[in-house]
């Protein structure tokens, strides 16, 4: 949601003219060099590192299963905010205004999506978390019927991605912007469909339950069945042992990395929604702005989360932590081997080389003397004449044989 401008023909200054509010402090250069380096490096470490992601389960045979493609759905979902929201976010900070670049259509279209854009990233992320557990649930409880859906992720993907755009859909009709003293602003309009006090009101407290509380009850009481049924399980027989040891680790493993990256999701994207819960329902904030400083580092911890879970796979994950090596290794690789061609090719262009043609063609024929006649064959009648002394060896090969 983007509820963080003003509607049109009302300024900050205007509407908050009449009531005491706390003053704002100053916005100066530092604050604006230090949220600006945060949001450059959130971007690139989660532009960088879900990209990693993707390709190291598409190149992974091993990691072709429903839970990895749902770490990849969220990888894709981090992108969406990281390629959407964070230039927009970074704008505000280089600009220290929240007016759109531009208007006409191009204006409306970006006043639309970017905060549809992250709500829909942010719904996709959450119930991507609950399709992890409720998978690893079934590993576990049901390992049998989980099996026939393993091969299946399209099936668990897409219903996740259709209920996340229709949920959050209403932003596409409530998001509007409107010109205000030559800037274009965007605001939350409900009205003439719906009050906008009361409809805000209610879409935010069903937003906060359906993108943050239920799913997370769910994944809370999932992953506490799942980790006491495999820290409590008993490994029965001496055969296998093990082989069944290997696995009891690699479960546990896998289990506090997904563990960890809900209890981060949780704790990133909890002051978002507080934050609006403040604005809505709150009386002091009903007519006073929240600081724009608490609103900055609030919605940057959210943004913060997507280049923090790709660290969080490298740093727990196995498969993962390979990967990322092989991918640095290569591309210090590439590197250097472009490099040092490129050294060649100036060495090579600098001196002015004559190739003989007839020479190399006697370097490539075989040492045998046979292997000599069969490969003097095609060019003898050519060549034995720009070189007379050739064509009298060859005669006296002939009669040797």
């Amino acid at each position: 949601m983007i509820n963080n401008s003003f509607p049109p023909g009302i300024s900050s200054e205007n509407f908050y003219s009449d009531v005491d509010c706390p003053e704002e402090e100053p916005y100066t250069s530092l604050n604006s060099f230090v949220r600006t380096s945060l949001y450059l490096v959130a971007m690139v470490f989660s532009l960088v590192g879900n990209v990693i992601i993707i390709c190291i389960v598409r190149k992974n045979r091993r990691m072709r299963n429903l839970t990895h493609y749902l770490i990849v759905n969220m990888a894709v979902a981090d992108l969406l905010i990281t390629v959407l929201h964070m230039p927009y976010r970074l704008q505000i900070q280089l600009t220290n205004s929240h007016a759109v670049v531009v208007g006409g259509l191009m204006g409306k279209l970006i006043c639309k999506l970017v905060g549809y854009s992250q709500d829909v990233s942010i719904a996709s992320s959450v119930f991507t978390l609950m399709g992890i557990s409720v998978d690893r649930f079934m590993a576990v409880v049901f390992p049998l019927k989980r099996a026939t859906l393993n091969h299946k992720a399209r099936y668990v993907v897409g219903p996740i991605w259709i209920m996340s755009i229709v949920i959050c859909s209403p932003l596409l009709y409530v998001n509007k912007m409107e010109e205000y003293e030559g800037e274009f602003f965007c605001y939350e309009e409900w009205s003439p469909l719906l009050e906008s006090e009361t409809a805000g009101r209610y879409y935010t407290a069903v937003q906060f339950a359906s993108f943050y509380v239920v799913p997370l009850i769910v994944v809370a009481v999932l992953y506490s069945c799942i980790a006491f049924k495999v820290w409590n399980r008993h490994l029965p027989g001496r055969r296998h042992l093990p082989r069944a040891r290997f696995y009891s680790v690699a479960r546990k493993k896998l289990l506090r990395m997904l563990i960890v990256i809900v209890c981060l999701f949780a704790a990133c994207w909890l002051p978002y929604h507080v934050v609006f819960f403040l604005q809505f329902f709150s009386e002091q904030y009903l007519y006073c702005p929240i600081p724009e400083t608490i609103m900055f580092y609030c919605l940057f911890a959210g943004h913060a989360n997507s280049a923090i879970n790709p660290c969080i796979y490298f740093a727990i994950h196995k498969e993962y932590r390979k990967g990322l090596l092989q991918f640095m290794r290569r591309t210090y690789c590439l590197g250097v081997s472009t490099t040092i061609s490129s050294c060649f090719r100036r060495r090579k262009n600098s001196f002015n080389l004559q190739v003989d043609i007839h020479r190399v063609a006697w370097t490539e024929i075989p040492t045998s003397y046979l292997g000599m006649l069969k490969k003097n064959v095609n060019f003898d009648s050519d060549y034995s004449a720009c070189n007379p002394v050739v064509k009298n060896r060859t005669n006296t090969f002939e009669n040797a044989l």
